[in-house]
C-alpha cells in the first residue's frame, strides 16, 4: 500500500522551486530580452519609414520645381535614396549583429544559470534520497 508522507511535498517544493527558478533566470530574461529587440526593430523601421517619406517629399518638390532639370535632380534624389537605404541597411545589420550578440550572451548567461540551478537542486535530491533510504532502514532494520 502507498504511504503518504512529505517526501511528496518536498518534490513538489523542488518543482515548485524549480519552475520559479527558471522562470526567474529563464523565460524573464529571454523575453525582456525579445522585447527590447522588438521595440528597437520598430524604431527603426519607423526611421526607416521618416527617410522614406522625407524621400519622396524631396521627390515631389523637385518634380514642382524645374522641368527643365528634371535629369540631374532625379539623379540626386536617387542617389540620396540610395544613400538612406544604405545607412538605414547598416543601422538594421548592425542592430541585428548587437542583438544577436547580446542574445548569445544572454542565452550563455541563463543555460549557466539553469545548469548551476540544476546542480544545486540535483545535490539537494540526492541528499534527500539518501535521507529517505536512511530513515526506511532505521524502521525496518
Amino acid at each position: 500500500m502507498l504511504d503518504f508522507n512529505y517526501t511528496i511535498l518536498v518534490q513538489f517544493a523542488n518543482l515548485l522551486i524549480l519552475l520559479i527558478l527558471l522562470n526567474f533566470f529563464l523565460f524573464k530574461p529571454v523575453l525582456k530580452a525579445l522585447n527590447r529587440r522588438r521595440a528597437y526593430m520598430q524604431s527603426l523601421s519607423e526611421k526607416v519609414q521618416e527617410e522614406n517619406r522625407q524621400a519622396t517629399e524631396i521627390e515631389k518638390s523637385y518634380e514642382d520645381g524645374a522641368r527643365e532639370r528634371r535629369r540631374p535632380i532625379l539623379d540626386q534624389r536617387e542617389a540620396t535614396v540610395k544613400e538612406a537605404q544604405a545607412a538605414s541597411m547598416k543601422v538594421i545589420e548592425e542592430a541585428r549583429r548587437e542583438l544577436t550578440s547580446e542574445l548569445d550572451k544572454m542565452k550563455e548567461r541563463v543555460k549557466a544559470e539553469s545548469d548551476a540551478a540544476l546542480q544545486r537542486l540535483s545535490g539537494e535530491a540526492d541528499r534527500l534520497s539518501q535521507e529517505v533510504v536512511a530513515r526506511i532502514l532505521r524502521r525496518h532494520g
